[in-house]
């Protein structure tokens, strides 16, 4: 089935946009440092207190959770922690898209430029983050034996998809936050629902079998298995390959579409 002209146009006009923020990487990048540069001002351990928060908030939750519920301590730990430091990771691109708009309208306002780049900025800012939580990821695979096998390679393709997908789902994000201010308000609660029906400190065979749709039809679940697995030395579904693959394409095309309409409009949002 052929797509539309007027369609197939739209959605170049949404593909160039997003090409013309990769060109202007340099900007996303001073952006990102910016951010994190004014996040720790004046703080002596910068990054450092971030990962010292996230490995007590680890290793007190794995201890309690392990108690609860009678579980092994050296099969629990290491789950709990590599799936906490992906949600903060994938929630936190969600949350900060978005605002995206809004709190770098200066930059829009008084030059011409690709919106994607505050799109780009918020990824690469959280990037670094994760890169710098890798490392209690690191330590929780030598401490815990955790194996390290060919699993591990799935860990590229999982990225790339997930990237794609945090673009377009971002952008979306920001500019519907940009024209209507209070769903700002609503992304934050439903990322705090979903943190609650998200397999991120208990196990997905800890739910009855009857209840799984709570998990399948939930596409960070989703993500976060896809990037989980390969550390942990496990295998990702197919099942969990498929979906993401077709939020992260097959969405993709449809916020193509959507921004080659609408993106000519942010500024007057602003």
């Amino acid at each position: 089935m052929a797509v539309p002209i007027e369609v197939e146009h739209t959605a170049i006009a949404g593909l160039e946009e997003l090409l013309g923020g990769i060109r202007c990487w340099r900007i996303s990048h001073l952006i990102g440092i910016r951010d994190l540069r004014h996040r720790y001002a004046r703080s002596k351990l910068g990054q450092l207190w971030l990962m010292m928060s996230t490995a007590m908030m680890i290793a007190a939750v794995a201890v309690v959770w392990s108690l609860l519920w009678a579980q092994p301590l050296h099969e629990l730990m290491p789950f709990i922690g590599v799936s906490l430091i992906i949600w903060s990771y994938l929630s936190q691109v969600l949350i900060d898209s978005a605002s995206a708009f809004i709190g770098q309208n200066h930059l829009y306002l008084t030059q011409r430029m690709n919106f994607s780049v505050s799109i780009y900025s918020v990824i690469y800012k959280n990037t670094i983050i994760f890169a710098h939580n890798l490392v209690i990821i690191a330590v929780l695979i030598v401490a815990f034996k955790v194996p390290l096998n060919w699993y591990l390679i799935q860990i590229v393709p999982a990225f790339a998809l997930t990237w794609i997908g945090m673009v377009s789902v971002g952008y979306l994000i920001a500019m519907t936050c940009v024209r209507y201010r209070d769903i700002i308000q609503v992304i934050t609660t439903w990322v705090t629902v979903l943190f609650f029906i998200t397999p991120v400190m208990w196990k997905p065979e800890y739910l009855p079998r009857e209840y799984h749709l709570v998990i399948q039809l939930n596409p960070l679940a989703q993500f976060l298995e896809l990037l989980r697995n390969p550390l942990l030395g496990q295998p990702v579904s197919p099942n969990t390959w498929l979906t993401t693959f077709v939020i992260s394409l097959g969405g993709g095309f449809i916020a193509l579409v959507l921004i080659g309409r609408y993106h000519r409009r942010i500024i007057y949002w602003m």
